[in-house]
């Protein structure tokens, strides 16, 4: 039922998801062969700049693969047969030194020049040893498409418009899925520094933002469908996907706050149990899951009935757009955006947040997120900037069920900050007595006393 087994001969056991996908040596990678008896690639934290090597070199071989695949012909034609207007598409071949310019960690654009000078952009998912099944990739095509068509089509949100698509496919002659929307101007947010002034006006239009989405519920958590059916399917967020014998398994959709939260905690849970997930800490993340499950899920979904709302699932600041004058142009990368819970869809973004004070365990909001929730009170808008105020629940459950980053410090921050949230810490309670204290109460539990035996306790 894992998503990969172990690729190393004679190995069929999982493997390990997100760091077990190694494309310096091509292989997917259980927790032993991880190991350095094993595994001899070099480390990113050990020799940056080996791995950098390695790492552009591997680069390569995937992106001239994957353009080798494209039909630019194909591609051109169709541009010019939708819009009507002669079009050109450059010869394709991969530059390391334009990368950040066209390519994102899974996507990669190319651009369809037309002679009046507009510009459309073929986005195409990058392909490699990290990649999900292709099963899961061609949903997240359709979804993306379906989530831009219904912004595009039922708010006044700026987002691309998008002309085309189509899933990876034999029928396809383009040769790959891809996406064609409209190229927007304009530079991330994240890599602007705004005045007091330029902060306030961007706030604003997150705000109309917010209030647009707020305004089209729905009866259901997960990811839309498809462009031409806007309905509610399964969630496609990466951590909650498993393979059967080539068959792709999905969570979802979900009628209430918590099915959708129990489910996903019991899954995080056989990741952890399987040896796919938190490889690193696996008997703290057991514990702090399965205390969520017992004691934390009831008192968060008590008051999520619905309806659910639609969110951006990766809203770090460089999925805003703007111009010069800090006016929002476009609202792009929506390619995991999925329906929740209200207190979820409509926390502070994570832009927001004061990195440093969140990651250190800290729930004090920023200075942004007070300014923000400020912002929507003013427009009568007092349940969102409620949603804002109360938001470190929202932002701390997303880290700990299923935030599996490698970084063992962060979740005990994470989860800490969780309790403090809901006010269910102990006076004074350090992370080391909580685990000593949830060590004695699932001390009977037989997936602790598993993942004990199998050597992973320290």
């Amino acid at each position: 039922m894992s998503l990969f087994n172990c690729t190393a001969p004679g190995c069929q056991q999982p493997s390990v998801r997100r760091k077990g996908s190694c494309c310096l040596c091509n292989s997917h990678l259980c927790v032993k062969h991880l190991g350095q008896d094993f595994h001899h690639c070099p480390d990113w934290q050990v020799n940056e700049q080996e791995f950098d090597i390695k790492y552009a070199q591997a680069e390569f071989v995937e992106m001239t693969a994957l353009l080798s695949r494209v039909n630019v012909r194909a591609l051109r034609d169709r541009a010019a047969a939708l819009r009507k207007v002669d079009c050109t598409v450059p010869e394709l071949s991969y530059d390391h030194g334009s990368r950040f310019s066209i390519m994102g960690g899974m996507n990669y654009h190319i651009p369809v020049n037309f002679v009046d000078g507009v510009t459309w952009l073929c986005r195409i998912r990058r392909r490699n040893i990290t990649s999900t099944p292709l099963a899961h990739q061609n949903r997240l095509i359709l979804s993306e498409a379906a989530t831009y068509r219904f912004l595009s089509s039922r708010t006044q949100i700026p987002v691309p418009e998008i002309h085309d698509w189509a899933i990876d496919s034999p029928s396809n002659p383009i040769g790959v899925g891809y996406i064609l929307m409209d190229k927007l101007a304009g530079k991330p947010l994240s890599a602007c520094d705004l005045n007091n002034e330029d902060r306030k006006r961007v706030l604003r239009q997150l705000a109309d933002v917010y209030i647009a989405l707020k305004q089209h519920p729905f009866q259901e958590i997960g990811c839309l469908l498809d462009p031409d059916d806007l309905s509610v399917g399964p969630v496609l967020e990466e951590s909650t996907i498993d393979a059967d014998g080539g068959n792709l398994c999905l969570l979802g959709p979900f009628k209430s706050a918590l099915e959708y939260r129990t489910t996903s905690i019991k899954h995080q849970i056989e990741l952890i149990l399987r040896g796919e997930s938190y490889t690193e800490n696996p008997v703290d993340a057991y514990l702090v899951h399965r205390f969520i499950l017992d004691d934390v899920i009831g008192s968060i979904t008590r008051n999520e009935k619905g309806p659910f709302f639609l969110k951006h699932m990766d809203d770090k600041g460089d999925h805003i757009l703007v111009d010069n004058d800090f006016h929002i142009v476009g609202i792009i990368d929506w390619e995991w955006a999925q329906t929740t819970t209200e207190s979820e869809a409509f926390a502070a973004p994570l832009y927001l947040l004061d990195v440093n004070l969140y990651y250190s365990g800290s729930n004090e909001l920023s200075r942004e997120e007070v300014e923000f929730a400020s912002v929507l009170s003013g427009r009568n808008e007092t349940g969102l900037a409620e949603c804002v105020y109360g938001g470190r629940v929202a932002h701390r459950f997303a880290h700990c069920v299923g935030g599996d980053t490698g970084d063992t410090e962060s979740l005990p921050n994470h989860f800490m900050g969780l309790r403090s949230a809901l006010r269910r810490n102990k006076p004074h309670e350090t992370w080391e007595q909580w685990r000593e204290g949830a060590l004695l109460k699932y001390k009977k539990d037989e997936g602790l006393q598993n993942l004990i035996q199998r050597g992973s306790y320290e």
